[in-house]
């Protein structure tokens, strides 16, 4: 694990990435796993000195949960599937009636403490109000539960499952919905935090086991900390300027890791930003949560 110049952030590895993603923590195997939106690479590497394991996917990837008796549920940008550990398809998930791939692809998505897949979307010409959020079950059926969301990105939970929070990144608001753990409904839908007048968008995020929610702040090269009541509480900052997403992991889950992307950065600026693409870590005073599996 390499110490990035100037940072109390720690590089992960030496993989770079077009557009890092989805980085979920594999305690079974204390391993890192993330993928490359761009290059549709999957990869799991363990921690801290592991080499990467690298799978070529079929599809564009969007999101994925782990499955307790191994493999995954993946959301490609235009469908849904079950998954082996590496992300070869085993079984495709029907979404008809349900999503309109000619109008919605699949962005980021996390599993709750019941084994439900959450899963955000948005308009392939990102128009305005034009994505929606879905529910999948254990048993395989989908259903859309809110619509009017641009850029959907990060879903996560507090420790007592009453709320759920789910970024939009454009133009920049993460939301908060009462939940119900026993039968998955949401409420109405309340800002948390807004980014409008601010610089960074959200973009990843998840929550700690003390209920802060901790977001990826892309364009403005940190992750924010914030309380339950959406103040500020400290900043982490990294070596770039996009950070694309988060999790903890390690073996008392108090490691911070973080994805980045070189996507939309010009040649001049990347020529600055040398560790655009990389992934990095750091140890925190605070545990994070494990992520649960998909079928509870």
């Amino acid at each position: 694990m390499k110490k990035a110049d100037g940072s109390d952030v720690f590089r992960v590895g030496d993989d770079m990435c077009e557009l890092g993603e989805g980085p979920i923590w594999e305690p079974r195997e204390g391993a890192f796993l993330w993928f490359d939106v761009q290059s549709r690479r999957f990869m799991r590497r363990v921690f801290p000195d592991g080499e990467t394991r690298a799978t070529q996917l079929e599809k564009m990837p969007a999101s994925f949960g782990r499955r307790a008796g191994g493999g995954m549920i993946f959301a490609f940008r235009n469908g849904l599937a079950l998954t082996d550990d590496s992300g070869v398809v085993e079984r495709e998930i029907s979404c008809e009636g349900v999503v309109d791939f000619a109008s919605q692809r699949f962005n980021d998505g996390a599993v709750d403490r019941r084994g439900r897949f959450w899963v955000g979307g948005f308009h392939p010409k990102v128009k305005e109000g034009g994505g929606g959020l879905y529910r999948v079950d254990p048993d395989l059926s989908i259903r859309r539960m809110d619509s009017g969301v641009t850029m959907s990105n990060g879903i996560a939970w507090s420790p007592d499952d009453r709320t759920m929070y789910f970024a939009d990144s454009s133009p920049g608001c993460v939301w908060r919905y009462d939940f119900d753990l026993a039968t998955g409904a949401i409420g109405p839908r309340r800002i948390f935090v807004d980014y409008a007048g601010r610089s960074g968008r959200p973009d990843g995020l998840t929550v700690d086991s003390e209920g802060f929610v901790w977001i990826a702040e892309v364009g403005a090269g940190r992750v924010a900390r914030y309380d339950p009541t959406g103040r500020l509480d400290r900043v982490v900052a990294v070596p770039v300027s996009k950070p694309t997403s988060v999790t903890f992991g390690g073996p008392d889950f108090r490691i911070l890791f973080v994805t980045t992307m070189q996507l939309g950065l010009s040649e001049e600026e990347l020529a600055v930003e040398t560790l655009a693409g990389a992934n990095f870590a750091c140890r925190c005073d605070v545990a994070g949560l494990p992520e649960p599996f998909f079928g509870g």
